[in-house]
């Protein structure tokens, strides 16, 4: 009998820590009223963790955990780059463009997810009897 690891809860909290991320964006700092939430900011950072939130219930394993350990990753070094390090400038366009790249990079994960039949684990093999063969 073989044990699985279920990664279904940590991809989970990958995704609450990108929500996170995507509000520290999304909320900058305002000279005259404190704080302005910039919608589309929190929209376009939100939605690689939509195209990855779709894969979760069908894939398990490394194949589950690895990107979106790498999309947290990527996303949090530009909310820190972008937001903390050039003051929520966001002059160059990139808060918009690389959540974007990331959903679409994250599409053929959503594929393979797709692709598998839903719940289903694939059947075990059948012992091979020695007097026929099969």
């Amino acid at each position: 009998m073989q044990s699985h690891t279920n990664h279904r809860p940590f991809a989970s909290v990958l995704v609450a820590l990108g929500v996170a991320l995507s509000f520290a964006s999304a909320v900058v700092p305002h000279y005259t009223a404190g704080y302005t939430l910039m919608m589309g900011v929190l929209l376009s950072g939100l939605l690689p963790y939509l195209v990855y939130g779709i894969a979760i219930p069908f894939l398990q394993g490394w194949v589950l955990s690895l990107p979106g350990v790498v999309l947290v990753l990527l996303h949090a070094a530009l909310v820190a780059r972008e937001r903390f390090l050039d003051h929520a400038d966001y002059g160059n366009g990139l808060i918009y463009l690389v959540p974007l790249v990331l959903a679409v990079a994250l599409l053929p994960v959503v594929y393979l997810a797709l692709k598998r039949p839903w719940g289903a684990e694939p059947p075990p093999k059948q012992p091979v009897s020695p007097a026929t063969g099969t």
